[in-house]
């Protein structure tokens, strides 16, 4: 079954990577809608396909009636995810400072007075020990700096050598995850920079589903529990299957 999965995610890369410039970036301006409307609906349910829409298309929306503050989550994943692209096609190099940049506009102006008083900041190292996720993962705020640091440079080491493209980019995101770097907006910016890195090294991008998010966590938790990335990795081959199959040929 594993074997199967694999080999029809490999003939999909395949057609991705066959595809002309100007074809895969039609399929990448439909897919940015998805993309944010499946990332904000894993936090708030109240989202609608619609809504994303309009503000993916207008930059506004009509007859909305529910929180703001889902609104401008929604406009900053795809402010963030314009900001991504650009960086990475331009310079495909993780840092400790795009990471801070990405999570800034992920998480701009929403941060709750609660976090705010307390002195957190959007694209800011968390100062105080949150935890987050099912698994409650999140390690002191003092070693995170080193730990992000460290996770940058092994990104970068696996992005020079090439090859192992789904198991980076499924790394950078399950220990980022794992880390728990900020106070707020940690598995928005942990899917906006897996797929900013998937881009950067020519492989198609994934919309986790939001009705996958039980399947979602539990990949991570195993990782985060005992350090297996398989799980969550096949996880990622299979929302890239549903993501794209059936549009590339």
């Amino acid at each position: 079954m594993a074997n199967l999965l694999k080999e029809r995610y490999d003939a999909l890369v395949e057609k991705w990577v066959a595809l002309s410039d100007e074809r895969r970036e039609r399929l990448l301006g439909d897919f940015v809608a998805d993309y944010v409307y499946n990332s904000e609906k894993i936090e708030n349910e109240e989202l609608t396909f619609a809504t994303v829409s309009q503000i993916i298309k207008g930059d506004a929306v009509r007859d909305y009636t529910g929180d703001v503050q889902v609104l401008v989550e929604t406009r900053n994943l795809k402010i963030s995810w314009d900001l991504a692209r650009a960086r990475l096609a331009e310079d495909p190099c993780l840092s400790e400072e795009l990471i801070q940049e990405a999570h800034g506009l992920v998480t701009m102006g929403t941060y709750k007075e609660k976090l705010l008083l307390a002195g957190e900041r959007p694209g800011a190292f968390k100062l105080e020990n949150y935890v987050g996720g099912p698994a409650r993962v999140g390690i002191p705020a003092v070693e995170v700096p080193h730990a992000v640091g460290v996770l940058a440079d092994d990104v970068n080491t696996e992005l020079e050598a090439g090859g192992r493209h789904l198991t980076i980019a499924a790394y950078l995101h399950a220990r980022l995850s794992e880390i728990h770097p900020f106070a707020d907006g940690n598995g928005r910016t942990a899917r906006l920079l897996m797929n900013g890195v998937l881009l950067a090294m020519g492989m198609p991008p994934i919309v986790i589903r939001a009705q996958d998010h039980g399947a979602y966590h539990a990949g991570l938790d195993v990782f985060h529990l005992e350090g297996d990335l398989s799980p969550f990795r096949r996880f990622l081959r299979n929302e890239t299957l549903l993501t794209w199959e059936g549009l590339l040929d």
